[in-house]
């Protein structure tokens, strides 16, 4: 796994290359530490930053790389992501506040967008990475998250929780329509479409070694992921991009947008 992580001098940057390291240091192919010097005045924070880092990964870590680049933050991560090829970006979240948020959007807004690879968007203080959470909806697409779940999970020994919120009437004979606590074991002793890729989801992670378990809640979609994240200590949210095409991605939030907007812990889009 080829990993980059992002720096702007920020306080949240700082956090982001923390937890960044968390991964970094069991990965043994390279990693890339990338520092955005937006203003001038900037530079030498910045530089130290990375210089920093760098040291310390060089210590668990034998290839690291660092490179500079002048410049608006998300264009500059999003150049170096077209020029080199990496499996995963880890970025801090600053956000905006107010109506500029909607007019420019944030460098994270803006990367969960575009960026051609895998993003960890993350907020608030550095956790551990000991729990995580992917959301899936089910299909190839949400296979591809428990995958990257499962990766990050079998290098740093996360346990992993796949969570499918049903936002209808439960699919499985076993759920009464006026049951919304239909635990998980009922729903996967069925045929029911979610069950199967439950399931699907569940091998994913044993061929991996990762320990894992399902939970279903039935609800608002970004409610109960945010909800289940807060409630279970989750210290990383998986989850997978849906982007609208044309123009419409300038006038619509989509649930991943609204999972990155709401979380108060790292948000991983996978691509």
């Amino acid at each position: 796994m080829k990993i980059l992580m992002c720096t702007d001098g920020s306080r949240q940057a700082s956090e982001a290359l923390r937890f960044g390291s968390l991964i970094a240091s069991d990965v043994r192919q390279q990693v890339t530490i990338l520092g955005v010097i937006e203003h001038p005045d900037e530079e030498r924070k910045v530089t130290r930053m990375v210089e920093r880092v760098s040291n310390a990964l060089c210590q668990e870590v034998p290839h690291v790389e660092t490179r500079i680049r002048h410049g608006h933050a998300a264009e500059e991560i999003l150049k170096e992501t077209e020029e080199n090829e990496y499996d995963l970006v880890v970025v801090g979240s600053r956000g905006r506040r107010g109506i500029t948020r909607f007019i420019l959007g944030s460098t994270a807004a803006r990367l969960t967008r575009y960026c051609p690879v895998s993003v960890i968007i993350v907020k608030g203080k550095a956790r551990g990475l000991n729990r995580i959470l992917v959301c899936t909806g089910g299909a190839e697409a949400g296979e591809k998250d428990t995958e990257m779940a499962g990766r990050i999970g079998a290098l740093t020994g996360a346990s992993v929780t796949i969570l499918h919120v049903m936002s209808q009437l439960p699919l499985s004979p076993e759920c009464e329509l006026d049951d919304l606590a239909c635990a998980p074991e009922s729903l996967l002793d069925t045929d029911a479409r979610e069950a199967v890729h439950l399931r699907k989801d569940l091998r994913i992670l044993e061929n991996l070694r990762v320990p894992s378990v399902a939970q279903v809640r039935h609800g608002l979609v970004v409610d109960e992921i945010l909800a289940e994240a807060r409630e279970g200590d989750y210290d990383l949210i998986v989850t997978g991009a849906h982007v609208a095409s044309g123009i419409l991605r300038f006038m619509l939030t989509d649930t991943t947008e609204q999972i990155v907007l709401g979380s108060d812990r790292p948000v991983l889009v996978v691509r």
